[in-house]
């Protein structure tokens, strides 16, 4: 996790349009609570070769399972507050009908390659679009807040305190505009403000710094 914020950050700042990182479980979730509050652009699962441009579209979905577009890509979006995946099918293969063959064999190649298997998943890869504002990069600073030595647990009340602008332990509280803490709760990754809403502690991961 240490890696991925400085990739970020260094990305970011590189004034990089779109990056990649491995696919891992937590890193995954931390991406999609950075697209759900504006961070990221988009976040993607694709291989080792960058994906197709209409893949990358900023699509928030109402579940954090893949969702698939008209073209037949496999998006990987933010959770919102209910709703269910879409069904393969319908707008999708109906908009595929009446190709040639060719057609439809790049597309199947193109839609699987967003998809995780017992024979690729080593090689998945988590595509940010990372988003800018009057030239300016979103995610301007993001680092580690919890490391291998040094856990940081924190229940309900510290959290709260945090989002009050106090200092707890280690951690300094958010004070400037467009800062946010990420934590590892027993119901996924989640804001710190989420959490204080949910009234849920966690693992403080990292903490970011908007424009």
């Amino acid at each position: 996790l240490a890696n991925a914020c400085s990739h970020l950050q260094n990305a970011s700042l590189a004034r990089l349009g779109l990056t990649s990182l491995p696919r891992t479980n937590q890193l995954h979730g931390l991406l999609l609570q950075l697209q759900k509050s504006g961070y990221v652009n988009s976040v993607t699962i694709g291989g080792p070769q960058p994906p197709p441009p209409s893949a990358l579209s900023p699509i928030l979905s109402t579940n954090p399972a893949a969702k698939t577009d008209v073209s037949g890509h496999v998006v990987v979006a933010a959770a919102a507050a209910d709703g269910h995946v879409p069904e393969r099918g319908s707008a999708g293969e109906e908009h595929r009908e009446g190709r040639g063959g060719k057609g439809e064999e790049k597309e199947k190649e193109e839609q699987e390659e967003g998809l995780v298997t017992q024979a690729n998943i080593a090689s998945r890869r988590l595509w940010i679009g990372l988003k800018y504002y009057r030239n300016r990069p979103v995610l301007e600073t993001m680092r580690l807040v919890s490391k291998p030595t040094r856990r940081v647990w924190m229940g309900m009340r510290d959290l709260d305190g945090l989002v009050k602008g106090e200092k707890k332990g280690y951690v300094r509280g958010l004070r400037g505009v467009g800062e946010g803490l990420f934590i590892s709760t027993d119901r996924g990754i989640m804001e710190v403000r989420e959490c204080v809403g949910r009234r849920l502690g966690g693992l403080v991961l990292c903490r970011v710094n908007a424009v």
